[in-house]
């Protein structure tokens, strides 16, 4: 009996040591990083923005792009959506012939850039070409619908959105 419970003292002392044992610090996981995803601007003196928003490479036959591209989350009702390219993938300034530029208002029509017009302004302040890198920037373009008679100023815009590579 007194060896019954002597074994089943030291059985205990050894379990207690155990689990007593200087463990690793323990380290909090680092805070994922909270990315903001929207493209705004002012339409001549109208705020729009948009919330459903992505950066990718693209080809448009032999030129190589990068595209941001904006939309609102219900586009069957409305239908604002702009698309910006520009010819390269550097955080850089793009002027005139380096962006190629596409939007469409909440009516539906939709307006394109003058490749020559040297006011249009692309500059690209953040691009990781990651998948879920950060695409960052601001701009200016000017748009006209295709008969050239209604011209927009697309001012004041910023854009932040993950690149989808």
């Amino acid at each position: 009996m007194k060896n019954t419970t002597l074994q089943s003292i030291f059985l205990l002392a050894v379990i207690f040591f155990i689990s007593c044992t200087k463990q690793e610090a323990l380290v909090p996981l680092p805070e994922p990083e909270i990315k903001l995803s929207y493209i705004s601007f002012k339409q001549d003196t109208i705020a729009v923005t948009l919330s459903v928003t992505t950066a990718r490479k693209e080809n448009v036959g032999t030129l190589f792009t990068t595209t941001i591209e904006g939309k609102l989350p219900d586009s069957t009702v409305r239908k604002n959506n702009l698309i910006i390219r520009v010819t390269g993938d550097s955080v850089k300034t793009y002027k005139g012939n380096e962006i190629f530029a596409s939007y469409t208002d909440s009516l539906g029509i939709t307006y394109a850039n003058n490749v020559s017009d040297t006011s249009n302004k692309v500059t690209v302040t953040k691009l990781q070409k990651i998948k879920q890198g950060i695409a960052e920037g601001n701009f200016t373009i000017k748009v006209s619908n295709s008969t050239k008679t209604k011209i927009l100023l697309l001012a004041e815009g910023k854009f932040s959105t993950s690149f989808s590579e």
